[in-house]
């Protein structure tokens, strides 16, 4: 046989006349230009109509001529490359071929070698690629014309698509096996643990290729060759192709190779092939994507000219004895593009062995995990760092500060932590609002940054900061905050204003000052609050000298912070009293706070603590949803209406936003604004808060009620009063528990009251007496401990109950 009948294998023979008048009608009508070719000296011994029309000569023409004269390539070259196939143990090539007109076109050339009236010939395949992508086409290909049955399945091996020579092959239509499995149709019976087993194989990541037996619908046994190949979209077995080889046509078959290329075409995933030498001998388009090596530049070489230079040698000796003794390896690497960038890739290796248990084939599967990579790294930024200002967050500062703990336990160096945050940052919020903060909070942060350059800085929340010093003593601590106070000195354009502001520092080390991150923490957070005293731009020393109402202003702080107000407050009702009826017509609710950390806490306590760091906002909020919730199921339960007096604070009259979310919460919970009575100090009465009186005033208009509590302890003016609308006075309960000496007090402002047309509420009642004589000056309402204390919500409800009962 001439070198030009490229791989040695089987022959096949066309004998008998039933054979040759078979081979005639194949030939005469197959669909592609069929060439015989004696492989002796490369002459056409015969062209079929299709070959004819494309080459353009007539048949007499083209068996005149041999095969160098429409390669363009000359005979020592086509020589070559058949030799070179011969080696590789392939018989399909790719050639271009000249038409009669002059057109070169783009073929492949599929040579068989057969026997005809005992001559040795080549059955030549001629396929026009030229315009044809590959990609597009070769499953497509493969899966309507190969000679082969293919079975598509999903990821549950159901059968969901298969070809005309899956029908022909095993006697079913494409709908008789949609939706069922092999072994429901064409397993032997008693197979189930072999079809367990592989798809055990398969999804392990591995090609099974095994000969086997099939059942036919009638009942008959077929021999098979079965390739059943995995589908991954990244780590996930999405699919299953196999691929049926009748053992009983076996001549009429193409190389399991080229099968198995023509599938694999299709995936996104790169694929490379290599020979038992690791030799690369094929690559799918998805690997000239991912690496930018064609399939030419990577023949024949080894996977390594891949290599990043990121991983070690014993990195690569693991994973080719993994190969050897598992029969893979997976896991993500480095590998480097043509282009030089280094890219990570999950890749996934498998060896195919023959039946002599040797290697022959190693395939590798990648996938470029670049993008995740990136979002991974994204998403762990967001996870370390403040999304205002890019500093470190919360999170990462308490590790940085255990770590440097850690780090330095067993040494004489100190950890340092500073604590810091901008004085009054809440008035250039309400003044200038939050997108000007916002932006002086990220010009701060990087000014902070600029002067600890070395230095671990981050943003805990609003406009706290906190600085991990790298190595650096007291004083070149002290050195630094200068400079920073120096340029804090100048001001910040924001928004077309010039802002000067000022901020406060305080300073704890390790081991002196607390032995843990939130000890240390907590400690500096406390000395600024200590350097606040001073005039602004000042720093302080934490000291275990600071006094024990420091601490516990700072750890109720602490606590307000980080209260979960679902748990750890609740609402505690105290019924008001009709005087003249003796009925309950009122509420007045109020907050009570069980916190984990400090136990009950009194409202005395933490209301101021709260107005002053700024959680007023939030508790008030959550206060009137929760009070509105709870009293209006309570009256719709029973039926009946009184009204609920809740107390403001003077920071939520002075927000720009208190009237529209009071408005809000009315509209959440449809509570009547009728119902709703909120009580405001004296001293809140009489400011001279321009915002405060137009919130008060926009309140009534929504049909509000707006009552002063405390009243007789400030020094409340008439005018301001009446330019309120207040509907209500609270006498002070100090003055109805010392009745015997204020007498005159109290009848003067209930009948200062009763002038001014607004209704007299009396706190704090606690005797017969007390009562008594608030009913002879009538007072309107009374509430105190002589009726019933502030009850929880179930508490209260028995007690209107009662209430009902005995009147």
């Amino acid at each position: 046989m001439s070198e030009l009948s490229g791989q040695q294998g089987n022959t096949y023979n066309v004998q008998g006349e039933d054979y040759g008048a078979l081979y005639h009608v194949l030939f005469e009508h197959h669909h592609l230009p069929v060439l015989i070719i004696d492989p002796a000296d490369g002459s056409i011994v015969d062209a079929n109509l299709t070959a004819i029309q494309f080459y353009q000569y007539t048949k007499e023409m083209l068996k005149s001529m041999t095969i160098y004269d429409i390669n363009t390539l000359s005979p020592e070259d086509v020589r070559s490359q058949m030799s070179l196939a011969k080696k590789r143990n392939k018989n399909s090539f790719h050639f271009r071929h000249r038409l009669k007109d002059g057109q070169i076109r783009e073929v492949k050339v599929d040579s068989i070698p057969v026997v005809f009236n005992h001559q040795s010939l080549l059955f030549s395949l001629i396929t026009d690629v030229t315009d044809v992508l590959e990609k597009n086409s070769f499953f497509q290909t493969l899966f309507d014309q190969s000679p082969n049955a293919i079975v598509i399945m999903d990821s549950e091996y159901r059968m969901n698509r298969v070809n005309e020579h899956f029908e022909a092959l095993f006697g079913y239509t494409a709908a008789e096996l949609t939706n069922y499995t092999p072994p429901e149709r064409i397993y032997p019976d008693g197979n189930e643990e072999v079809f367990a087993s592989n798809k055990n194989t398969m999804e392990q990541g591995l090609v099974i290729n095994q000969d086997t037996i099939r059942r036919h619908k009638d009942g008959t046994w077929i021999e098979v060759q079965l390739i059943a190949i995995p589908v991954y979209v990244g780590q996930m077995q999405v699919a299953t192709c196999a691929i049926y080889i009748d053992k009983r046509e076996e001549a009429a078959l193409k190389s399991r190779n080229h099968m198995l290329a023509s599938v694999l075409e299709n995936t996104t995933q790169g694929v490379v092939i290599t020979n038992a030498e690791a030799e690369i001998q094929w690559v799918n388009q998805a690997y000239t994507t991912i690496t930018g090596y064609t399939s030419d530049e990577v023949m024949g070489k080894n996977p390594r000219l891949l290599q990043s230079g990121e991983h070690n040698k014993a990195f690569y000796q693991t994973m080719w004895q993994a190969i050897l003794d598992q029969g893979g390896w997976s896991g993500e690497i480095w590998n480097r593009r043509k282009s030089g960038e280094v890219f990570p890739e999950y890749l996934k290796i498998f060896s195919i062995r023959g039946n002599n248990g040797e290697i022959e084939r190693l395939v590798g599967i990648i996938n470029d995990i670049s993008e995740s990579k990136a979002y991974e790294k994204h998403i762990t930024s967001l996870m370390n760092h403040d999304e205002l200002t890019s500093l470190f967050n919360r999170s990462y500062i308490m590790r940085a500060i255990r770590r440097e703990i850690k780090a330095n336990a067993d040494q004489s160096d100190q950890v340092t932590v500073i604590y810091g945050d901008i004085d009054a940052f809440k008035n250039i919020n309400d003044s200038l609002g939050h997108a000007a903060g916002d932006k002086l909070l990220i010009k701060l942060a990087s000014l902070i940054n600029n002067v600890f350059h070395q230095s671990i800085v981050g943003r805990i929340s609003g406009d706290e900061f906190v600085i991990i010093p790298y190595k650096m003593t007291n004083r070149q601590v002290e050195d630094k905050l200068d400079v920073l106070f120096n340029i804090l000195s100048r001001p910040f354009r924001i928004h077309g204003h010039d802002l000067f502001i000022s901020c406060s520092f305080g300073i704890a080390s390790y081991p002196e000052d607390g032995t843990n991150a939130s000890e240390l923490l907590m400690n500096a957070d406390i000395a600024m609050y200590r350097a606040k005293s001073r005039e602004g731009n000042a720093f302080e020393y934490f000291s275990k000298k600071f006094g024990e109402a420091v601490k516990r202003e700072f750890r109720v702080k602490t606590a307000l912070q980080q209260a979960d107000y679902h748990q750890e407050f609740i609402m505690n009702y105290q019924p008001i009293i009709n005087v003249e009826t003796n009925h309950v017509t009122g509420v007045e609710a109020l907050i009570r706070w069980e916190s984990p950390t400090l136990g009950g806490v009194s409202p005395g306590e933490f209301i101021p603590i709260a107005e002053k760091y700024g959680y007023i906002h939030s508790i008030g909020n959550w206060v009137l949803r929760q009070v509105c919730t709870e009293m209006l199921a309570l009256t719709q339960k029973r039926e009946a209406a009184f009204t609920v007096s809740i107390n403001v604070s003077v920071q939520q009259l002075e927000s720009d936003t208190c009237v529209e979310n009071i408005k809000a919460i009315l509209a959440e919970t449809t509570f009547p604004a009728a119902h709703l009575i909120l009580e405001v100090t004296e001293e809140t009465s009489i400011s001279n808060s321009t915002i405060v009186r137009q919130s008060i005033n926009d309140l009534v208009k929504l049909g509000i009620r707006v009552s002063i509590d405390d009243f007789g302890t400030g020094y409340s003016s008439l005018e301001k009063l009446h330019r309120l609308s207040v509907h209500e006075l609270k006498i002070d309960q100090s003055f109805v528990q010392d009745i015997e000496n204020t007498t005159g007090i109290v009848e003067a402002i209930i009948a200062m009251g009763k002038s001014l047309s607004l209704q007299l509420v009396a706190e704090g009642v606690e005797t017969q007496e007390q009562f008594e004589f608030l009913k002879q000056t009538k007072c309107d309402y009374v509430q105190g401990y002589f009726f019933s204390k502030p009850l929880p919500l179930d508490a209260f409800e028995k007690y209107l109950n009662q209430s009902q009962q005995s009147s």
